[in-house]
């Protein structure tokens, strides 16, 4: 080809381009600024993956969006000081004839009915325009109708007791259906404070037995809406406002196996709406939430062991015990859901369930004579088992349970040494020498975990004293010189075996026994015994101390031999 047409070529793609550059150029960029002529043609866009579209989007909402979309909006605290407005006023409607007698308390009802219907049909009309704003009014539409069956029995007694408790349950059920069709949060919120407040506001509640009867069906309502809701603060509210109210105005009644009752099936309703909240949503509790249930469980096994106390002493601690066993069962079933992934409520549940072993258990049922065969128990199972002792962390799920294992062993130490300094009771010394093996058995077996931490001295130390009180009281009748003689012994067996061991923290602290048992051989036993008696204990007293002497020698030692060894 001729270079020269070659050249013509060229240029008139050159212009070609020119023109397609400007044509681009001049197109409409709502989103960027246009790029340079060789950028926009050289370099492609990047290519837009799945994933990151997917991401993109939002997620899709329970229920149809509204027109002009879903956004965040001011002024929804005007609208909650307007729906408890609303409840205040169907509330003195109510209560208008204690005052003035204008209407009959049937006409009075009839009002803040068609009050309460008002505002669900005008929560229904403001739907399609805002619908997390308009969800307030039928919010509070609930609380009227829960306002008016309660004042219907307690206040005016129009009906009874039967018809109130299935009104009740109709409202419940309408409060279910209709947020079926709302699916706002703000809705059952109010619905639940409101409705757990209405005796209050009529200030009759607390002597009325109706209603713990209205709290226990506005509990189911509420546990089932908030698996819909899928909140656990609806959950956590409803709660407390079931168990605390229900107890308080127990208080004030005289019918304990009542409140007993309904207050266990409160914790029955809660704990098994948690359960199904999970098992529904696939989403366990967290550790913030199961946080906040725990003064709950711990007010409410306070209150329902009082009641419960009150009429059969002995059937508290195992009704106690009963109710830590579901809760412990629930939660193990929920562990076979997540079987990998870590559970929040399992530091809840173990703490809650350690402290109704410990009150319940271990202070109300075991017998006082078996109580300290607890200790040896529990310090053999230490040792036989393979339960982190040393090293376990500070913050874990078994803190509670460790710390409520830690006041059995520490209560009943104490009362040993007690008892072995006091009395001469044969059935304390023979428990006071099982715990002695069993310390001494937990530290051959697992005395190595405890090595250069700040449990070794302290176990040293306990065993230390409860061998010195437990040999006082086996020796004490033979004379003091038997006395010193045990302890000599016993220190000398025991720098023998942290010789065995190459434990010099062991050795030392036998020391301080070897120590206290030669000083009293010296100074009182040798003073005060007959001339061949001082020349025996002198003798023994002195190879006592030369042998360990040699033994300590070779221990200290150690530290110098093992880089030469390595």
């Amino acid at each position: 080809m001729d270079p020269l047409e070659f050249e013509n070529k060229i240029n008139a793609l050159e212009l070609r381009l020119a023109k397609l550059e400007g044509a681009l150029l001049k197109a409409p960029q709502p989103t960027a600024a246009p790029l340079p002529p060789a950028a926009a043609l050289s370099v492609p866009p990047p290519p837009i993956k799945l994933q990151t579209l997917l991401k993109a989007q939002p997620p899709a909402a329970a229920h149809p969006p509204h027109p002009g979309g879903r956004v965040e909006r001011s002024g929804s605290w005007l609208g909650v000081v307007a729906s408890i407005c609303f409840v205040f006023a169907a509330a003195f409607i109510i209560k208008l004839s204690i005052d003035s007698g204008w209407l009959t308390p049937e006409r009075q009802i009839g009002l803040a009915v068609l009050l309460g219907f008002g505002l669900i049909a005008a929560g229904f009309a403001l739907l399609e325009s805002d619908r997390e704003y308009a969800s307030l009014l039928p919010g509070a539409g609930i609380i009227v109708f829960y306002l008016t069956v309660f004042a219907a029995h307690r206040v005016y007694s129009l009906i009874s007791f039967e018809s109130a408790i299935s009104l009740i349950s109709l409202v419940s059920g309408a409060c279910i259906w209709l947020y079926t069709r709302i699916r706002e949060d703000w809705y059952p919120i109010t619905a639940a404070v409101g409705s757990y407040c209405a005796p209050v506001v009529f200030s009759m509640g607390a002597s009325s037995t109706f209603s713990v009867y209205y709290f226990l069906l506005c509990s189911t309502a509420f546990a089932v809406i908030s698996i819909w809701v899928k909140s656990r603060a609806l959950t956590l509210m409803s709660a407390y406002l079931a168990i605390m109210m229900t107890a308080l105005i127990g208080l004030a009644l005289n019918q304990d196996w009542l409140i007993s009752g309904m207050l266990a099936l409160n914790f029955l309703v809660f704990a098994l709406g948690t359960y199904l909240y999970t098992r529904q949503t696939l989403h366990p509790l967290t550790e913030a939430e199961s946080s906040s249930f725990l003064p709950l469980l711990l007010f409410f096994y306070a209150m329902e062991y009082y009641f419960i106390d009150r009429l059969q002493p002995g059937l508290a601690p195992w009704l106690s015990l009963s109710f830590a066993a579901i809760l412990l069962g629930l939660y193990l079933s929920a562990k076979k859901w997540f079987p990998e992934a870590k559970i929040g409520s399992q530091s809840m549940v173990f703490a809650f369930v350690s402290v109704v072993c410990f009150h319940s258990f271990y202070l109300e049922l075991l017998p006082a004579g078996a109580k300290p065969w607890l200790f040896v128990v529990i310090v053999l199972a230490a040792a036989l088992t393979p339960v982190p002792l040393a090293g376990a962390q500070k913050a874990g799920p078994l803190r509670i349970p460790a710390l409520a294992v830690l006041a059995v062993l520490l209560l009943e130490y104490a009362g040993m040494i007690s008892h072995l300094l006091s009395g001469s009771d044969l059935a304390w010394l023979a428990v006071s020498l099982a715990s002695l093996v069993s310390v001494w058995a937990l530290i051959y077996a697992r005395g190595g975990e405890f090595a250069g931490g700040l449990g070794h001295g302290p176990l040293l130390g306990a065993a230390h004293l409860l061998a010195i009180t437990g040999l006082y009281r086996l020796t004490t009748d033979t004379g003091s010189l038997a006395v010193s003689a045990s302890w000599l012994l016993y220190a000398v067996c025991v720098i023998a075996f942290a010789f065995e061991k190459k434990d010099e923290a062991m050795a030392k602290s036998a020391m301080l026994v070897l120590g206290f048992a030669a000083g009293k051989a010296l100074l009182y036993d040798a003073a005060s015994a007959p001339t061949t008696v001082r020349i025996l204990c002198l003798l023994l007293t002195g190879a006592a101390l030369y042998g360990s002497g040699f033994l300590m020698r070779r221990i200290s030692g150690w530290k110098t031999e093992k880089p030469a060894g390595a």
